[in-house]
C-alpha cells in the first residue's frame, strides 16, 4: 500500500495524472487490518481519500491504477481517483464529504434482502462526523438492523482545520443516540485496528447491531498533492511522522524484536516496490479512452 501510494505520488507530481490527488500514505495500518476481514459479497463505501481501502477489497490494482492514469480501467478513463467504481467487488467512493454513508445504507438494505453474513463498511473522515447525512444514516441502519460498520479515520484534520477546532466532544460517542456503539484505537497499528473491527464485522454478520470504530491516524502528505501544508508545523509533523507513529516503522520494528530476520523484510519491500512497479507497466498499456466511447455508460 505504501509503494503504490508513493507511485501514484510520482505520476502526479510529472503530470502523469491530472487533477486533485489524495494520497493516504501513514495511514496504511487501517486497511491493512480491514483487508484480513473482508469477505467476497461484503461491500465498502470509501472517501476522497480511496486507494488503500480498493486495495484491502481486492479491486484489481492494474484496474485502478489505469483508472488513475485516465486509460481504459474501472471506469473507462471517466472516473478517476475520487469516483471509483467496482460493481464486482462492491466496491466504489465518493468526492463528497460524508455521501458515502447513505450509499453504504443502501448497499446494507440489498445484503439483509440477500440473507446470508455479508456487511458493508462505510468509511468516514473526522471531517465528515459532522454531516446531517452520518446521523441520518446511522438512525437508519439501527433503526432497519442493517449489517453496517462504520470506520472513521481520525487524520486530526477536515482539509486544513484541527480536528479539535471543528469537532466538539467524542467522535466514537457520536453514535450512542441511535444505540451504536462508539470504540476509539491506535489506527497506526495494525493489530489494535483488527481487535477493535472484529468483534464490530462479527456482530453485523450476525445480524445484532452496528458499531462506529475510529481511528487515530495521521496523514503523512498535505490534503491534496501540492497542498503547500502550511497548517501544521514542523515540529508536529516530525513527532506525528516519527517511526512511533507510522505504521510500517511501528511494524518493522515489532518484527524485529520478535525475531523476525531483517534479510527477510528487506526482500518483502524489494518485492512489493516490484510488484508495484509491474502493475504500473501493465497500467501504462491500456488504451486512452476512444472518443467512440463518449457517450458510453451515460443515462442521456
Amino acid at each position: 500500500m505504501r509503494r503504490f501510494e508513493e507511485a501514484v505520488g510520482e505520476a502526479t507530481a510529472s503530470g502523469e495524472i491530472h487533477g486533485e490527488m489524495h494520497l493516504g500514505i501513514g495511514q496504511e495500518a487501517i486497511s491493512a487490518a480491514l483487508g484480513v476481514l473482508l469477505r467476497r459479497g461484503d461491500a465498502v463505501v470509501s472517501t476522497h481519500r480511496p486507494h488503500l481501502h480498493a486495495l484491502a477489497h481486492g479491486v484489481d490494482p492494474v484496474d485502478l491504477l489505469a483508472e488513475l492514469l485516465e486509460r481504459d480501467g474501472l471506469c473507462h478513463g471517466k472516473g478517476g481517483h475520487m469516483h471509483l467504481f467496482d460493481a464486482e467487488r462492491r466496491f466504489m467512493c465518493t468526492g463528497i464529504v460524508g455521501a458515502g454513508a447513505p450509499i453504504a445504507a443502501g448497499y446494507a438494505l440489498k445484503q439483509l434482502w440477500e440473507g446470508g453474513e455479508s456487511v458493508t463498511v462505510a468509511v468516514l473522515g473526522d471531517g465528515a462526523m459532522n454531516q446531517g447525512g452520518f446521523f441520518e444514516t446511522a438512525n437508519l441502519v439501527a433503526l432497519w438492523g442493517l449489517p453496517v460498520v462504520f470506520l472513521c479515520e481520525d487524520n486530526g484534520y477536515g482539509i486544513s482545520v484541527r480536528r479539535d477546532d471543528a469537532s466538539a466532544g467524542h467522535l466514537e460517542d457520536r453514535a450512542e443516540a441511535f444505540g451504536i456503539e462508539g470504540i476509539r484505537c491506535d489506527g497506526t497499528d495494525p493489530q489494535a485496528v483488527l481487535a477493535a473491527l472484529e468483534p464490530a464485522f462479527a456482530r453485523a454478520r450476525r445480524r445484532e447491531g452496528q458499531q462506529l470504530v475510529v481511528a487515530d491516524c495521521y496523514r503523512f502528505r498535505g490534503h491534496y498533492e501540492g497542498d503547500a501544508d502550511t497548517y501544521r508545523s514542523k515540529v508536529e509533523k516530525e513527532s506525528a511522522m516519527g517511526p512511533e507513529r507510522d505504521p510500517i516503522s511501528r511494524l518493522r520494528a515489532r518484527l524485529l524484536a520478535e525475531g523476525t530476520d531483517e534479510a527477510e523484510l528487506a526482500r518483502v519491500d524489494a518485492e512489493a516496490t516490484d510488484r508495484v512497479a509491474g502493475w504500473i507497466a501493465a497500467a501504462r498499456q491500456r488504451p486512452m479512452p476512444s472518443a467512440d466511447s463518449l457517450r458510453e455508460g451515460v443515462f442521456v
